[in-house]
């Protein structure tokens, strides 16, 4: 019953740890906003990714600050240390599955990109050009004039 007392003791005041957990959540907001709006990647599977990373970052952070705030507005139910503890274990989770998205899905996902945007180039390059274009001898009225006579 002791830890529950803990978590669940109202104590407006941030210590230490508490000003820490809401620091990171401030930048975490920060690195969202970088990698949405600002980073760039060249293959498209790691761009969607860093977006959707940016996406989470921001959300998460988000969350945390205003339970951070209403900590420190000592707003009666959001003043137990408990929602910070929940909010790391979110973070944590979703922390885990990121690494996880990289470490497994990732590569898959660049490989193929990768192959894609080579396989059109590829097979560009494997057919022989084509013959140019002959020099017009005759002014676009002409031509216009002389596709008309042919449709008929």
């Amino acid at each position: 019953m002791g830890i529950f007392s803990y978590l669940t003791t109202p104590d407006p005041a941030f210590g230490p740890l508490a000003w820490t957990f809401f620091i990171i959540q401030i930048l975490g907001v920060g690195a969202g906003a970088y990698l949405y709006f600002r980073h760039t990647e060249r293959n498209p599977a790691r761009q969607t990714f860093v977006r959707q990373l940016g996406i989470a970052l921001m959300i998460l952070g988000g969350v945390g600050v205003l339970i951070g705030a209403l900590r420190l507005l000592n707003v009666p139910v959001f003043n137990q240390r408990v929602w910070f503890w929940i909010q790391a274990v979110v973070e944590a989770g979703v922390a885990i599955y990121v690494v996880y998205y990289m470490r497994s899905v990732l590569p898959g996902l660049e490989r193929a990109a990768a192959t894609r945007g080579r396989g059109a180039r590829a097979a560009a390059g494997d057919t022989a050009p084509e013959a140019p274009r002959p020099v017009a001898t005759t002014g676009r009225r002409e031509a216009r004039r002389e596709r008309k006579r042919k449709s008929r």
